[in-house]
C-alpha cells in the first residue's frame, strides 16, 4: 500500500478523540488525503472490551487507503490484534510509539516504548507474525517521536529500521514536550537521511497549518510526505487548498454531525466539540456561534442553529490555501 502512494504523501494524522469514523468520512469526502488512520486502539482492550473498542475500527470504503493504528505493551496481544485488523480488511497496520499521554505512558505504551527498545522490537515482530500467520500481506508502519526527554531520533531510527517497517511517521517533539514549543523539523530531516538509506518511507508531523507549509517542510527535510493533525480539525479543505465559503463550512458541519448522529444517536454530540469549533473558527461571530452550538441538546437543535447562521458574515481565511504543484 505505502509504495503505491504517489509522492509527496499528504495524510491525516491519527488523533485520539478526533479522527473517529465521522471525522475520517468527512475528511475523505471533502479533502481526500492520500492516507487516513484510525484513532489509536488498545490491543488489550480489543479482548477485554471488544464491542466498545471495535467501534474505533468502523470505517467506510471512501476512506481507503485506511490504516488501523494500535497501541499497547503486550506482544502477544499485538499478534492477536494484527489478525483482527487483517480480518477487518484494513490497508495497513500502524503501531503507536508516540503518544505522550500520562495514562498511556505509565503502562509502557506509546512514546514510553522509546525507552524500552527491546520491548518495542518484540511488539513489531509479534505484529508482523500475526499478519504473516493470517496469510495476508499487510504493511506495518510506526508513528513515533524524536525521543522521550531528549532528542535521540538518529539512534531510535536505526533501531526501528532493523525491523524494516514500510513507513515511519515522526512527530518532531519529545514526549516531555507533549505538544508545547515548536516541532523540531531539523531532527526530522536527520532522521530522513538515515531512513532514505533503506526502502522505508518517512513522513514528518508537527505544526503544519497549510499545504504551503507542507510543501516547504517536504522540500527542506527530504521526507516522503507529511501528516497534518490539529489544523485539519473541522477543516478537510486543508488537503485540497480550496477556500470554503461560510455557507459551505456550515453545511459540512451539519453533514458531519448528521453522519455521527445517525450512528451514535442524536443526543451524543459532546464528542463533536473540537470539530464544530474548527468549522466555526475565524468567523467574526465565532464565539457567539460556539456558545449556541454547544448549548444544543440534540442534532435537530444543532441543525437549526447552524442553519439560522449560515449566511451571515463571510469567512475570514488568513492562511495561504493554494494547492501547490510538485
Amino acid at each position: 500500500m505505502w509504495q503505491s502512494l504517489s509522492k509527496p504523501i499528504i495524510g491525516l494524522s491519527p488523533m485520539d478523540g478526533v479522527t473517529d469514523f465521522a471525522c475520517r468520512y468527512i475528511t475523505a469526502k471533502y479533502g481526500k488525503p492520500d492516507v487516513l488512520f484510525t484513532e489509536f486502539t488498545t490491543v488489550e482492550g480489543l479482548f477485554h472490551a471488544p464491542e466498545r473498542i471495535l467501534r474505533d475500527f468502523e470505517y467506510s470504503e471512501i476512506e481507503r487507503p485506511i490504516v488501523a493504528q494500535i497501541y499497547g505493551a503486550t506482544p502477544e496481544y499485538f499478534y492477536k490484534a494484527a489478525q483482527i485488523v487483517c480480518k477487518l480488511g484494513f490497508d495497513g497496520i500502524d503501531i503507536n510509539m508516540g503518544c505522550p499521554s500520562k495514562a498511556v505512558v505509565k503502562r509502557n505504551c506509546g512514546a514510553k516504548l522509546i525507552t524500552v527498545p527491546d520491548l518495542a522490537i518484540e511488539i513489531i515482530r509479534a505484529t508482523k507474525q500475526g499478519v504473516a500467520d493470517f496469510g495476508k500481506s499487510l504493511p506495518l508502519s510506526i508513528k513515533t517521536r524524536i525521543g522521550y526527554d531528549t532528542n535521540v531520533v538518529e539512534w531510535w531510527m536505526e533501531k526501528l529500521l532493523e525491523e524494516k517497517p514500510a513507513a515511519i511517521s515522526i512527530h518532531g517533539r519529545t514526549l516531555k514536550q507533549m505538544y508545547q514549543g515548536e516541532a523540531n523539523w531539523e531532527a526530522i530531516a536527520k532522521a530522513a537521511k538515515i531512513i532514505h538509506q533503506t526502502k522505508t518511507l518517512v513522513l514528518g508531523n508537527g505544526d503544519i497549518a497549510s499545504l504551503a507549509e507542507a510543501k516547504n517542510r517536504i522540500e527542506e527535510t527530504g521526507v516522503d510526505g507529511v501528516l497534518i493533525g490539529r489544523h485539519a480539525i473541522g477543516n478537510p479543505w486543508i488537503f485540497t487548498g480550496t477556500k470554503p465559503t461560510r455557507e459551505e463550512r456550515m453545511a459540512t458541519a451539519v453533514e458531519h454531525a448528521a453522519y455521527y448522529a445517525n450512528r451514535r444517536g442524536e443526543t451524543r454530540l459532546a464528542s463533536l466539540g473540537k470539530h464544530l469549533a474548527g468549522y466555526l473558527s475565524h468567523f467574526p461571530d465565532a464565539a457567539i456561534l460556539r456558545s449556541k452550538v454547544f448549548a444544543a441538546k440534540d442534532f435537530r437543535r444543532l441543525e437549526e442553529v447552524l442553519g439560522e447562521n449560515r449566511a451571515l458574515a463571510p469567512f475570514r481565511n488568513d492562511r495561504d490555501a493554494t494547492r501547490f504543484p510538485f
